[in-house]
This record gives C-alpha cells, structure tokens and sequence, in this order.
C-alpha cells in the first residue's frame, strides 16, 4: 500500500493590507481529507485501481494577515481488500485506518508545506515554517 501519486488542483492566496501587527503572529496549518473515491491512473502495465484521497491544505494567520489554501489529491494504491477496508472506514466515520491516515497526511504535508512556503514569500506573509539561522558555525566546520 502506498502513495503513488499527488496532484495539487487549486492554490489560493491572499494578503490583508489593512491587518495590523502589535505583537505575535500566530500561524496554523489545517489538514482535511474531503473525499475518497475509487478510480483508476494509467502505470506502466495499464490502468491501475487505486484510492483518490481529494484533500484541503489551509494555513489560516492570526491576526488575519492572511491565508493560503492548496486542494489536491491523493492517489492511494493497494490490493482490493485494503481498498474495501479504507472506503468502508471512510463510510462510516470519515475516518481512515492509522498506517493508512499517518502515510496520506504525511505526503499531503510535505507537499503542501513547500507550496505554502512559497506563496507565504511571493505574499509576503511570515513563514508558516520559521528556519532558524545560527551564527555559529556547524560541527566539524572550520
């Protein structure tokens, strides 16, 4: 079982020119399965069965600077059973099972994450992911 593949439909983002800063900014990122359907993708031996996750990636700023949102979808492949498993989990609950909920999110993550972080840039909105620079420098460095 496995992600085979991501594609990413809408990005949005905007910039409040009139938000005032007097003090911290709080970012939060908000991911959120929306739908799972069974489709096929086109492999290298033919068209493969697989889930497609469809997701929203939103990073919300307070005070309201801002906000970016990235939709997309998750191409989830295993074999029959764990597909009937995973769509039976999301029936009920919308939920999905651990292994397969820690995968998705993670994959989702990442490559939301590099969007966000250069749409924040071109806004001009803080970094939803701060890098720390030292000046000191690395071990072994001289």
């Amino acid at each position: 079982m496995a992600v085979v593949g991501i594609k990413v439909n809408k990005i949005e983002g905007n910039r409040n020119e009139q938000a005032k800063i007097d003090g911290p900014v709080r970012i939060g990122s908000a991911p959120r399965i929306l739908s799972i359907t069974e489709s096929q993708m086109n492999s290298g031996t033919g068209k493969v069965n697989v889930l497609e996750i469809s997701f929203e990636y939103f990073t919300n700023y307070d005070p309201a600077l801002g906000n970016i949102r990235v939709d997309g979808s998750i191409m989830y492949q295993a074999n029959e059973d764990a597909r009937k498993d995973i769509m039976s989990s999301w029936k009920s609950d919308k939920g999905l099972p651990k292994e397969v909920s820690t995968e998705v999110l993670t994959q989702m993550t990442q490559r939301s994450m590099l969007i966000t972080m250069t749409m924040a840039r071109e806004l001009g909105l803080p970094s939803p992911l701060p890098l720390k620079i030292s000046d000191q420098p690395p071990q072994g460095a001289q």
